[in-house]
C-alpha cells in the first residue's frame, strides 16, 4: 500500500532520499536536461518555485511503501489558478516504474488537492521524456500548449485535467 508523507527542506535524512530517488532514477535527467542526476536536482525539488508563489504554497512529499520510499512529488498550490494546483515533478525510482504507482500517486495528490479546494490539476512534461507523455495522457490529462525553455532538451507540453 502507497502512503504519503511530507519532506522538508531542512531535513538531511528527506534530501538524501529524493537524491536516491533521482539517483536511481537517472534517464529522467538525462532525457529532459541531458545530464546525469546530482544535488542540484534536490535543491531545485525542495526550493524551485513559480515566480509570485511563498514557500508556504509549496509541498514536498514522498512516496512509501513501509518505511521505503519510492518517489517524491512537489506541488505547488493556487498556481497557476487560485482553483488549481501544478504538479512540478512526480518521479519514481526506476524499480518502482510500471508498477502503478504513479497513478495511485496522482490519486493521493488529488485527496491534497481537493482538501485547499482545487478542481484542477496542470502539469509539465518534457517532449523527450515520452513515458512521462504517456502517462499523462493515459491518466486524462490534454495538451494545453507547448512552449520552449532552454533548460530542456525539447519541448515544454503544459497538461491540464480536473480533479477526479
Amino acid at each position: 500500500m502507497l502512503s504519503i508523507h511530507a519532506l522538508t527542506r531542512d531535513s538531511v535524512s528527506d534530501a538524501a532520499q529524493v537524491l536516491r530517488v533521482f539517483t536511481e532514477a537517472p534517464s529522467y535527467t538525462q532525457l529532459v536536461e541531458g545530464r546525469p542526476p546530482s544535488n542540484a536536482d534536490v535543491d531545485d525539488f525542495f526550493n524551485g518555485m513559480p515566480t509570485g508563489k511563498a514557500a508556504t504554497d509549496k509541498f514536498t512529499i514522498g512516496f512509501y511503501v513501509g518505511t521505503d520510499m519510492l518517489g517524491c512529488a512537489d506541488v505547488i498550490r493556487a498556481y497557476p489558478a487560485s482553483d488549481c494546483v501544478f504538479i512540478g515533478l512526480l518521479i519514481f525510482s526506476e524499480a518502482h516504474q510500471s508498477r502503478g504507482y504513479g497513478g495511485t500517486a496522482l490519486r493521493l495528490i488529488e485527496e491534497l488537492a481537493r482538501g485547499w479546494g482545487s478542481t484542477m490539476i496542470q502539469l509539465a512534461v518534457i517532449s523527450t521524456n515520452p513515458r512521462a507523455f504517456a502517462f499523462w495522457q493515459r491518466e486524462g490529462f490534454e495538451i494545453l500548449y507547448r512552449t520552449s525553455n532552454p533548460r530542456f532538451s525539447g519541448d515544454v507540453i503544459v497538461m491540464k485535467r480536473a480533479i477526479q
